[in-house]
């Protein structure tokens, strides 16, 4: 069967869309790029913030309207969306043939077989006590660098999220499994490892002594051809010395995505984050103080229940005080069950919208600043894409993909996509900075 799957939300859930393909490839299956020339069409939601929901639910009814015109056959939901409301997916959206939940992805082959049967399954199990998968994975970024998701679930029990109810408790991944598929994706051709999790500091605590964040980034910077590797969604703590230690790794790039979520105490508190605004401002100058050139990347949350201008204010001094590289900001959503959904005063949806406009602008003054500081330096950057003929697109350590910007080459030379090239970089472009490639150097 030919198969086409469109993946929403975030990097993780990126990964399992590709675990997903991969057992489809395996059992015979063939993935496509476009709904018209697929069998079925595998959507993979995200369903964490009402933004979200909508677009999974956008995206159904846009696919069931292509099926209805004969593009295709079978219309599946998974992912995080289905997983929260299966039984609503599958009476309200008659479009839909199935619906997966998030622990039980890697049975799409039989569920194929029983849309096949005329069957219309509901497949959403318990959680399993492992988070293990030796399988066969398709990875779908550009070439030269693949996210390697290291854990699934969370135990921390932060009032406003959902993920714990829909993703279960820290569930670890071997390490033996971690290393065996990062040997793989290297011997691809991929150079850069994106340590992606729903809080990757957390690694190795459910499997016991010897397991931790440490001890895997270790063993992955063995692995022959990995140039880079880079932590993302690591949980603030004061204890920076496991930080400090991994970013010591040759390795590991001195980037570090931490969500600090908010700047006030009395928020923080109300979200039931393990920390306060001391212990940031002290977290931030003992990384920044021992580790060279380290760039950091947080995100904040406005709207939450019960924010007043004072407590936005804390915010926005966050990030002129801390002056991170990056930033993120998000309007609160109220979710299904959550503690937070019962909190109030509840803010104004206009309100929190506002907030966050005043948030994003601060942080674009001091992320356009960073990059006018980087104009003139020089750069090792990993080549993604070539835009159009002899215009490319990379980004060098300070640049995450997807949340951060580009480094964008325009060149005569013939440049590889996957591979890294020597660049000094001459003006900043928005969020994006511009670049020439050192002729000769690679």
């Amino acid at each position: 069967m030919k198969v086409g799957f469109i993946s929403l939300g975030c990097s993780k859930n990126l990964v399992d869309t590709e675990h997903m393909m991969g057992t489809l490839v395996k059992e015979g299956h063939e993935i496509v790029n476009r709904p018209d020339q697929a069998d079925a069409v595998v959507i993979n939601t995200c369903g964490f913030i009402t933004d979200a929901k909508k677009e999974a639910i956008s995206t159904i009814v846009e696919m069931g309207l292509l099926k209805e015109q004969g593009k295709f056959r079978f219309l599946i939901a998974a992912g995080c969306l289905a997983q929260r409301y299966p039984e609503e997916l599958l009476q309200e959206m008659p479009e839909l043939d199935a619906v997966i939940g998030v622990k039980d992805y890697l049975q799409l082959p039989d569920i194929l077989k029983q849309c096949e049967a005329g069957e219309r399954p509901m497949v959403v199990g318990a959680w399993p006590k492992e988070y293990s998968h030796q399988v066969q994975r398709l990875v779908s970024t550009p070439p030269g660098w693949a996210y390697l998701k290291i854990a699934e679930g969370c135990n921390n029990r932060c009032t406003y999220c959902a993920i714990p109810g829909i993703r279960g408790p820290l569930r670890s991944r071997p390490s033996g499994e971690l290393v065996e598929e990062a040997r793989t994706l290297a011997a691809d051709g991929v150079k850069e490892l994106i340590l992606v999790a729903q809080d990757s500091t957390a690694y190795g605590q459910d499997l016991g002594l010897g397991e931790s964040l440490e001890t895997l980034v270790n063993k992955l910077s063995k692995v022959a051809g990995l140039e880079w590797i880079r932590i993302m969604y690591a949980y603030p703590t004061q204890d920076t010395r496991e930080l400090f230690t991994v970013l010591q790794n040759s390795k590991v790039v001195p980037y570090l995505d931490i969500p600090l979520q908010h700047g006030s105490d009395r928020i923080l508190h109300l979200m039931g984050r393990r920390y306060d605004r001391e212990g940031i401002y002290n977290m931030i100058n003992n990384l920044r103080t021992r580790v060279p050139n380290l760039v950091l990347r947080t995100t904040l949350l406005t709207g939450f229940p019960g924010e007043t201008e004072a407590d936005h204010r804390k915010n926005m001094e966050l990030l002129q005080q801390l002056e991170f590289d990056w930033a993120g900001v998000f309007a609160y959503s109220k979710e299904d069950g959550t503690v937070a959904g019962q909190l109030s005063p509840e803010v104004p949806p206009e309100v929190a919208f506002e907030r966050r406009g005043q948030l994003m602008e601060i942080q674009q003054h001091i992320t356009q600043k960073k990059n006018r500081q980087r104009v003139g330096s020089h750069a090792q950057v990993l080549i993604d894409r070539e835009v159009t003929p002899g215009n490319y697109r990379g980004r060098a350590y300070f640049q995450a993909p997807d949340v951060d910007g580009s480094v964008l080459i325009k060149t005569e030379q013939l440049l590889t996509t996957g591979d890294f090239v020597q660049v000094i970089l001459t003006r900043t472009y928005g969020y994006d900075l511009l670049g020439e490639v050192q002729i000769g150097v690679t």
